[in-house]
Order: C-alpha cells, then sequence, then structure tokens
C-alpha cells in the first residue's frame, strides 16, 4: 500500500504539474514594455500614473477611456476581472518605487518624483475574461487569462550609445569632434580642445593623461547638458553611470591617432576602451533590455526643448532622430539583439501645458523631430501624466486668446499661462528671434490617498491602446 500510495501521490503531482503547465502556456502572456527618455521628460511620472489608474481601472473606476474600448465583450460589458501588482520575487532588477513615488504626488505638500538614475522593474498582473466567441467547453476548459505587464524604467540618456555601437572609435572621434567644433558647443568644450590640441597623435599611452582628457570631455557634456540643455551627448554613462558606477574602461575620450594606432600608445588605449564600453553596454543594457522588452515607450520633453531656443531645440531633435533611426533599424532585424521590439511609442510629455487647440501642432512637432520612424508599429502621442492645468480663454488688446491656468509649485492661487503659439515646422527663423516662454513648475491636482487611487491623465490610455491592444 505504501508503494502503492507514494506511486498515486507521484501520479497525482505530475498531474497537478502538467495541468499548471498547460495552465501557463494557454492563459498566461507576458509583455514587456520599457519606457524611456531623455532628461525632465517625465518617465517616472509616466509609469506612477499608469500604474495607479491600471489599478483603478481593475477597480472599476473608468480611469483610461481608450484602453477600456480595448476590453469590451462586444456587448457593452468589460473583460476585465482585476489588476494587481505581482510580488517582485527574486528579479534582479530593482523594484521600481511606485508606492514612494505616488506618496509624494498624493501628501500634504505634494511634489514631483526624482529622476531616473538606473533601471528598475515593476510587474503588473491584468486578469481578463475571454472574449465571448470562445464558448462552451473549450471556453471552460481555458479559463480566464492574464496579461503580465512588465513595465521597466530606465534612463534615456543610456539610449543614445545605441547609435555608438557600429561605429569604430576613429568614426565616433571624428563626428564627436565635429559637434564640439560647432556654435551650439562654444565655450562649453573650450579646456577640453586645448588639452587635445597639446596631445600629439602619437603620444605613448599615459593612464594619467587619460584619466585628465576624460574629466574635461565629460565636464564639457556636464556644461553642455545643464547650461544649454543640449541631449545629444555621448557617451550616455558618462552623464549616467547607473549602478556600474565609474570603471577605468571609461577613461577615454575623443581623440584622432593614426589609423593603424602603434602597441603601447595613448590612441591605442583609447580605442580599446571605447570598445570595451561598448561591449559592456550590449552585456549589461542592450542584449538583456533589448532581447526582453517587445514594446517600447520613448517620452520627448518637446515643450522644453522648443522654449530653450534653437539650439537646445535642434540638439533634441538630433538626438530624438538618431534614436528613432535605431529603433527602426532594430525593428527591422538590424541589430543582433535577438527578439525584435514590436511596437515603439513616441510621446510628447506635459501636453496639458498647452491649451487644447494647441494639442495638434505639439504631436507635429514630435513628429518632425522623429522624422525616421516611420517602421511599422511606429506611433505618436501627445500625454499629460498628471493634469496640472484647464484650458480658458482671455483676451489680449481686444483679441480672444486660449491660454492655460494652474497652480505654481508651492503656491496655491492658480494663475494664468500664456504659451504663445506652437510653431509649424519648419520652424520660421521669426520664431526663434522671440523671447522664450518658461512655464514655472506647477503644482499637482489633489490626488486620492491609497492604492489604486486614479490619477487626472490624458494620452496614456491611448498609448496604452496601442502598445497592448493587440494582445488583450
Amino acid at each position: 500500500m505504501d508503494i502503492l500510495g507514494r506511486l498515486g501521490a507521484g501520479v497525482r503531482d505530475a498531474a497537478t504539474a502538467a495541468m499548471g503547465a498547460v495552465h501557463q502556456i494557454s492563459n498566461v502572456e507576458t509583455l514587456r514594455v520599457a519606457v524611456t527618455g531623455l532628461s525632465r521628460a517625465g518617465k517616472t511620472v509616466f509609469l506612477v500614473s499608469l500604474i495607479s489608474n491600471l489599478l483603478a481601472l481593475g477597480r472599476g473606476r473608468d480611469t483610461l477611456p481608450a484602453l477600456r474600448a480595448k476590453l469590451d465583450d462586444g456587448a457593452g460589458r468589460s473583460r476585465l476581472i482585476s489588476v494587481a501588482i505581482e510580488p517582485s520575487g527574486t528579479q534582479l532588477i530593482p523594484r521600481f518605487p511606485y508606492e514612494e513615488n505616488l506618496a509624494g504626488l498624493a501628501g500634504a505638500t505634494p511634489h514631483w518624483p526624482a529622476f531616473t538614475d538606473q533601471p528598475a522593474l515593476i510587474t503588473l498582473i491584468i486578469r481578463l475574461r475571454r472574449r465571448s466567441g470562445i464558448v462552451g467547453m473549450v471556453g471552460s476548459l481555458l479559463g480566464e487569462r492574464e496579461i503580465r505587464l512588465e513595465l521597466l524604467d530606465y534612463p534615456g540618456e543610456w539610449l543614445l550609445d545605441l547609435p555608438m555601437l557600429p561605429q569604430g572609435f576613429g568614426q565616433w572621434s571624428r563626428e564627436t569632434l565635429h559637434l564640439l567644433g560647432q556654435p551650439s558647443r562654444a565655450g562649453f568644450a573650450d579646456e577640453f580642445l586645448r588639452f587635445l590640441a597639446a596631445v600629439p597623435p602619437s603620444a605613448a599611452a599615459d593612464e594619467a593623461v587619460a584619466q585628465h582628457g576624460f574629466r574635461l570631455y565629460r565636464e564639457a557634456l556636464r556644461r553642455a547638458k545643464e547650461e544649454q540643455g543640449l541631449r545629444w551627448l555621448q557617451p550616455g554613462r558618462f552623464l549616467m553611470p547607473g549602478p556600474w558606477g565609474e570603471a577605468p574602461f571609461m577613461h577615454f575620450f575623443p581623440f584622432m591617432g593614426p589609423e593603424q594606432p602603434a602597441f603601447g600608445s595613448l590612441a591605442l588605449l583609447l580605442r580599446d576602451r571605447f570598445e570595451t564600453y561598448k561591449a559592456e553596454m550590449r552585456r549589461n543594457f542592450f542584449e538583456p533590455h533589448f532581447s526582453r522588452f517587445n514594446r517600447q515607450v520613448v517620452l520627448v520633453d518637446v515643450l522644453g526643448a522648443l522654449f530653450a531656443g534653437r539650439t537646445a531645440f535642434e540638439d533634441s531633435a538630433m538626438a530624438i532622430r538618431e534614436i528613432a533611426a535605431s529603433y527602426k533599424r532594430e525593428m527591422q532585424g538590424a541589430l543582433p539583439f535577438g527578439r525584435r521590439i514590436e511596437r515603439v511609442v513616441f510621446a510628447v510629455t506635459k501636453a496639458d501645458h498647452v491649451p487644447d487647440q494647441a494639442q495638434a501642432a505639439l504631436k507635429q512637432a514630435l513628429m518632425h523631430m522623429a522624422q525616421p520612424a516611420d517602421a511599422a508599429g511606429s506611433s505618436f502621442a501627445n500625454v499629460a501624466s498628471v493634469i496640472c492645468t484647464v484650458s480658458g480663454d482671455t483676451v489680449v488688446d481686444g483679441i480672444p486668446e486660449r491660454i492655460v491656468f494652474g497652480v505654481p509649485l508651492g503656491g496655491t492661487a492658480r494663475k494664468a499661462f500664456r504659451l504663445g503659439t506652437i510653431p509649424t515646422f519648419p520652424v520660421h527663423e521669426s520664431f526663434w528671434g522671440r523671447p522664450y516662454f518658461r512655464l514655472p513648475a506647477l503644482r499637482p491636482p489633489l490626488i486620492e490617498a491609497g492604492e489604486a487611487a486614479p490619477i487626472a491623465q490624458s494620452g496614456i490610455d491611448v498609448v496604452l491602446a496601442e502598445l497592448i491592444g493587440d494582445v488583450l
């Protein structure tokens, strides 16, 4: 009996395991969405709002209308059963601090989250009833569906390294030094360029020289970013090292040495470090993430770029254009990262900072910036992760004008803000000759306390419908 009992238990365990495997294959699907954007694009706020509103939708709140339409069963009923955050378990990537960031937004003195400086991951479980077309015994056997929605937050600065991967050190150095000589970089790189002029092309390898050049070059990048709002700054990890920190292989800079550098030369040392940097970015970032995540959101602060002036806008446009071109190549299978990214949504953030009638022009501005993003699977949207304004009318010199009203961060009274006209593209020269508008940071609206509190948003539902609507 003991032997028979053990055999019976073994059969039952095997059957249970087999049924579990069948359930996993038939009912559980994982979607992996990466969210990125250049500095101050609002990645963290976007994710907090997306998660809060998905959780609220799962509890019957109509927070994401475009996504809700994808969940309709054809008879006016939602197929959505619930949405919940999956326990992190043994994941290797740090957990996205959703609760902490939500508490800051919904607190007595609301404040915006800190910027992203390393990858963070969170997973939602979306439980769905099957479509009514699946009926009878088959439907009952298959049961409910589960969508595991993995959401990865990572710094957009690292994405700027994607165009570097096919380049050699000589090509990258030529292009970078040409860019440093442009008026847009005037003054920022003077000390680095003087240092570079004093180093002969045949100089011997010297660690002190390599480190000094690296620090001067990195400081030129930092000043270009902070003082002029420039964004096309490579390598990305020089300004955003992430969890790996700074290591000796990063101590390189653009340098025009011999085409075939000699053994023991500075040119060979810098070339080897450049190649090691690319290999490390492939191994630690691009290959694990690009092979794992199949949907991508790229957030862009178009308004910040436009109103920082012509130089900042054209530089940001160059960065977005190169990113879009890299994604296009990746979607066509030209980059060796395993599975392809299937869908990319480029989204303007802070769209509530312009009046309702200017929304189309704002989206057009982003489409102009990302010109090569015409591959199948790419789309564009306007997003306000947290709506902080209302549109209204005013009269200026007897002429009606549409403006926005909001409360400045730290204030209590609502004020009117005249943004002016979003230009058509290509931008007329007269636009750059006027004073640039600077909208202050606005206070978030009052948000309900607790998990699954809906957050007033616009466009996130459209982004989600574009990204995952095909599998719902």
